[in-house]
């Protein structure tokens, strides 16, 4: 059962979907029946979405702000498209973390491209209704994920680690990957230290890092990936290549195949 990924790992392959302060660390729940009925006039487009770490819920950026829903019995759990402060703003990423108050987004402008502006993630207290964090970076955020140690932004060439602690958030590691227009990373939710995936410095390879100091690179297939998840603890990894039809599951420790799975009709 330890091997068998999420439905999270392969629907986020087509998602644009990676805390300051003792607010991350006292997160308040969701509370059912709090979605608002108050939301901007015209059309609304859905712009992005990601699950939260166990699955039981999932989030949906929009072009006017996001929306949370509880996956089963499937509800939405609360709307927040009419803040002040997300005007002007759609949000090509997000992310959630479990059922807390606390969400990290990657904003653009309603009136620039999508792939112009998107060069930094906000952390948005919903508790507070404001901003109360923010990471930037040079280049476009492609790539979203999160737990309750750190934030990881994905760009085409580089992966940024963030720390998040209760004084402040701190960059931790810098990491240069081979070409990644998909964001691709993937973090396991529950290990202890915490364990990151994202592609290596070759196509086909991958890097897997556990805590700050350790990683290890290895090659998962011949072309580049399409897809990475761990299973929870992250003693399992599950890869996809752009090309062929093979999903392979490795063991996290020694980077021993388990399974290959093959797609297909029947």
């Amino acid at each position: 059962a330890d091997a068998v990924c999420s439905a999270q790992a392969f629907w986020g392959t087509g998602y644009r979907c990676l805390p300051n302060s003792d607010w991350f660390l006292r997160p308040v729940m969701l509370v059912e029946g709090d979605a608002s009925s108050s939301a901007p006039s015209g059309n609304i487009y859905l712009m992005s979405y990601a699950f939260n770490q166990d699955c039981s819920c999932f989030i949906c950026g929009t072009t006017a702000g996001f929306r949370v829903y509880r996956t089963s019995p499937f509800c939405e759990l609360r709307r927040v498209e009419d803040a002040d402060a997300f005007k002007e703003k759609s949000f090509a990423l997000v992310a959630m973390l479990y059922k807390s108050n606390v969400f990290t987004l990657v904003p653009i402008s309603r009136d620039a491209d999508m792939s112009a502006g998107a060069n930094k993630a906000m952390i948005w207290d919903e508790k507070e209704r404001r901003f109360v964090g923010e990471l930037r970076s040079r280049h476009e955020v492609k790539g979203l994920v999160r737990n309750r140690e750190i934030i990881v932004m994905a760009c085409e060439r580089d992966v940024y680690v963030y720390e998040t602690t209760a004084t402040g958030t701190r960059a931790i590691l810098w990491i240069k990957t081979t070409k990644n227009t998909s964001g691709l990373c993937a973090l396991a939710c529950s290990s202890t230290p915490w364990i990151m995936c994202c592609p290596g410095e070759s196509d086909g390879g991958l890097r897997v890092q556990v805590g700050q100091g350790e990683f290890s690179e290895f090659t998962a297939h011949e072309t580049a990936l399409a897809a990475v998840a761990l299973n929870d603890s992250g003693t399992c990894i599950a890869t996809a290549s752009e090309y062929g039809s093979v999903v392979k599951v490795f063991q996290r420790e020694g980077t021993q195949l388990l399974y290959r799975l093959r797609l297909g009709t029947p």
